[in-house]
């Protein structure tokens, strides 16, 4: 059983946790994923998974043995690193071949588990080649065939793939995908890149300033986020973030966002009354945003574009919105929310809006356009604790419909 564990695992520096009290189980022949942005703590936890770290506090398990203290090269683990990491003056036979040969496997097996993996990758006719005669996914491809040759527990992989263009990154993700389905070995992977994430996932695992977030599969994340962090942390383009505020007359239940008022239905009404402050985030998929008024309920959003951007696919409108005011409690946590890393300074009265449209529609900047975002579509947050109140309901416009993943089946 080749299982890797976290069991409240925390790193300290400096008294600051970069890791806190992180949990994770990775099953047997699954592929997680460890995401979020810089400075989350995904590449400590899979350092300290391999070894080269070792926690303040907590334990690491691999097949079920606690290797919290064991020495790396004993831990049964194959690492593929950023930089490929290959010997210039060694044939790629031989990079492939070197850890077997340290190990003392005989030549024979060594040259027989070198063949298996360069059919595996696809490169058997590189094998006599030395690193400088290949292309970086080339590279990446011996990379990879270095770790499988070991035929370790588990493969942990640290943005194997952040230094190829964004063509070669799109293929190579997709042969790593294919082969860890065919290998059926356990994978911990770490990246920045949310689309990596959701296209090779299993599951995934978001991390923010050494916590986690949330540990599910792409849909998971993507239709249920645990808070508004991993709403707008997941998904291409984010998710809007609308301040808002819930008021009760008569038993009924009502959003009000800038100079409208939404009555709420009453199953969506049910799900926002743990809310532990009246003030609330909306949050609006791209997606999910209509040029026409859908049947029922739903926000109208006023929004003066200044960026119009065609994809082919689609067209996205980028600007900013002017739908009466978006002042208080709740305007305030949006606008910390969507500049906490940004490096100048925004005004807080002022929100920015993405839509995700049909490339046919009609749109330009400098002009003002009304979206509409159905009742239904809405997810909402407590705009106190950030947790989500109520998740929006299935979407057939929603990206990730259409969304498979390198090894071509459902992405969850």
């Amino acid at each position: 059983m080749s299982t890797i564990e976290l069991r409240d695992v925390t790193l300290t520096y400096d008294v600051r946790p970069v890791l806190d009290h992180v949990s994770l189980v990775v099953e047997d022949g699954e592929f997680l994923v460890l995401v979020g942005p810089s400075g989350s703590g995904k590449t400590t936890a899979l350092r300290i998974v391999a070894g080269l770290l070792r926690p303040t506090s907590g334990q690491v398990l691999v097949g079920g043995r606690d290797v919290t203290k064991v020495p790396p090269a004993d831990r049964d683990l194959a690492m593929v690193f950023q930089s490929y990491a290959l010997y210039p003056h060694m044939t790629v036979r031989n990079n492939m071949g070197f850890g077997l040969r340290l190990a003392g496997v005989h030549r024979r097996e060594r040259n027989e588990r070198v063949e298996r993996a360069a059919e595996i990758l696809g490169i058997t006719d590189l094998l006599d080649r030395r690193p400088k005669a290949l292309s970086g996914g080339q590279r990446q491809r011996v990379a990879m065939g270095r770790a499988i040759v070991r035929e370790p527990q588990a493969f942990l992989m640290d943005e194997p793939l952040s230094n190829l263009d964004a063509k070669l990154r799109t293929q190579v993700r997709a042969q790593i995908a294919r082969i860890q389905r065919t290998l059926q070995v356990t994978t911990l992977y770490v990246t920045h890149d949310q689309i990596e994430a959701m296209t090779m996932a299993d599951r995934i695992a978001v991390l923010h300033d050494g916590r986690l977030q949330q540990l599910g599969t792409p849909d998971d994340l993507f239709s249920r986020p645990a808070n508004v962090f991993v709403a707008a942390f997941i998904g291409s383009p984010p998710t809007n973030l609308v301040p808002g505020t819930l008021t009760t007359s008569d038993g009924e239940t009502a959003l009000r966002v800038g100079g409208q008022t939404l009555v709420l239905p009453a199953g969506i009404a049910a799900a926002v009354t743990a809310a532990s402050t009246p003030d609330v985030l909306v949050g609006v998929r791209p997606h999910d945003v209509e040029v026409k008024p859908p049947d029922g309920a739903a926000l109208a959003l006023e929004v003066a574009v200044d960026l119009v951007e065609r994809l082919g696919t689609e067209t996205l409108a980028h600007g900013e919105m002017v739908t009466g005011s978006v002042s208080g409690a709740a305007a305030q946590a949006a606008h910390a929310l969507l500049t906490a890393d940004d490096e100048l300074p925004t005004d807080p009265d002022k929100h920015r809006f993405t839509a995700a449209l049909d490339p046919r529609t009609p749109v330009t900047s400098g002009g003002r356009l009304t979206f509409y975002a159905a009742a239904e579509r809405l997810h909402l947050f407590d705009a106190e604790t950030g947790v989500t109140l109520r998740a929006a309901s299935p979407s057939s416009r929603s990206p990730l419909a259409a969304v498979t993943t390198a090894a071509g089946v459902p992405a969850a």
